[in-house]
């Protein structure tokens, strides 16, 4: 298992949410790059456009499975990309920082675009985990 460590250097401005400026993976095994989940279940249903939280939950979840088939955890995650769609929703999207990752938050970039590939998706996560 690789040894993760978190750290947020002198110089650069305090993490606006529950992320972490740089993270090192040493002895790491493996990379685990996981494509962006998105709020669609196992048969392809996306959930309607109207629930942000929902969303996330099932993206998380779908998230989860990815890194699971890669032999990785949360834990083990050392960058995300969130993309969202409303710019009002970036509370929300930080959020996810610490509820999913609470005292070990990976490197994080949130961007905020006009659209993701389906026009109900109002999320999507991709991470990058070393085991």
């Amino acid at each position: 298992m690789a040894k993760l460590t978190r750290t947020n250097p002198p110089g650069v401005h305090k993490p606006f949410s529950n992320y972490s400026h740089v993270v090192t993976a040493d002895a790491a095994q493996r990379l685990v790059f996981c494509a962006g989940q998105v709020a669609a279940d196992a048969s392809g249903n996306v959930i309607p456009p109207d629930d942000f939280n929902a969303q996330a939950a099932m993206v998380m979840d779908n998230l989860e499975k990815a890194l699971a088939g890669g032999g990785a955890t949360f834990a083990d995650v050392t960058k995300v990309t969130i993309y969202i769609v409303n710019p009002h929703d970036v509370a929300k999207a930080r959020g996810i920082l610490s509820t999913y990752f609470g005292d070990k938050p990976p490197a994080s970039t949130l961007c905020v675009l006009r659209g993701l590939a389906n026009p109900n998706f109002l999320v999507e996560v991709e991470a990058i985990a070393a085991v």
